[in-house]
């Protein structure tokens, strides 16, 4: 394994970390402000600086072929805006351990978009290793899924955000490698606020809104949105991007699975959550398999 390929593994981590982590700033954030306030303010944030940061040492690059316009506008529709859209109204209708275990799921739908559509290489025991990671999420999840309230609705919703994640994935990588991390990541932040925006209005009573974001950015909260906007929405993508285009689609997304494991360790630590067993048990599984994914032998 090149150094390379140890670099990209660390931006792969790091995006994982820093998506983990948003749990934990969204939960704060919460306390003040609706979920659609939060992902305007963090997207009106990103969107700008980023836009700033273009305008000032990118701006030769800004320009988008015509051809690909369509594209840029499909994934960004699909992340942020479909993907939360499905998935904040699917845990309106379940609960969030059936939502979590159905969004575990995107690895495997990414992996096989990768094989039959863009013919990456992916061997039998990569294949295994998703479904082991995948079994680790599970038993991660297990005991509050027993007693979790499922609805047929919430269910759809679900997967309408596994089918978001595999749309954004799709056409992110049709997108030519010409355009700069920067300049992709920007774009994709101004057309969610832009998506995002109306949608506010409709679901937010218009006296609340001036209330929600003046307390988001009040203190303590500014730090948290910011964190959200600059390390999550904007770095976090910015790694997996690069790391995507090394990799390809499917290996790289099975990263994602360290998802709840950061967050995991995260509750623990700040929130004061429990730690058992079984959740150190399914923390070893999705490891191993996301090691077994990144193993190379014969083709399938």
């Amino acid at each position: 394994m090149s150094k390379k390929d140890w670099l990209y593994y660390l931006l792969l981590t790091s995006s994982a970390v820093l998506w983990g982590s948003s749990f934990i700033f969204t939960k704060q954030l919460l306390n003040v402000a609706e979920p659609v306030t939060i992902i305007f303010s963090r997207l009106l944030i990103a969107g700008f600086l980023f836009l700033l940061i273009c305008l000032l040492f990118f701006r030769k690059d800004m320009k988008i072929d015509r051809r690909d316009i369509p594209t840029v506008f499909a994934f960004s529709c699909f992340e942020p805006f479909f993907y939360f859209i499905c998935e904040t109204y699917s845990l309106t209708h379940c609960d969030a351990s059936v939502v979590s275990i159905i969004v575990a799921t995107i690895p495997i739908a990414t992996a096989f978009l990768s094989m039959f559509y863009f013919k990456e290489n992916f061997t039998r025991l990569n294949m295994f290793g998703i479904f082991v990671s995948f079994t680790g999420i599970f038993i991660m999840l297990f005991p509050a899924f027993l007693n979790a309230t499922i609805s047929a609705l919430g269910v759809v919703l679900a997967f309408g955000a596994v089918l978001s994640s595999v749309g954004y994935m799709f056409f992110l990588r049709k997108l030519p490698e010409k355009y700069n991390p920067v300049i992709i990541i920007t774009y994709q932040n101004l057309i969610g606020l832009v998506l995002f925006t109306p949608l506010l209005f409709l679901i937010t009573d218009a006296p609340e809104i001036p209330h929600q974001i003046t307390a988001l950015f009040s203190t303590p909260y500014l730090y948290y949105l910011v964190s959200l906007a600059i390390l999550c929405s904007a770095l976090a993508f910015m790694f997996y991007l690069q790391s995507m285009r090394h990799f390809g689609v499917g290996k790289a997304n099975t990263f994602t699975n360290l998802i709840p494991i950061v967050t995991a360790i995260l509750s623990f630590f700040l929130l004061k959550e429990e730690f058992p067993l079984y959740k150190i048990l399914g923390i070893i599984i999705v490891i191993t398999g996301i090691f077994l994914v990144q193993k190379r032998t014969s083709k399938v």
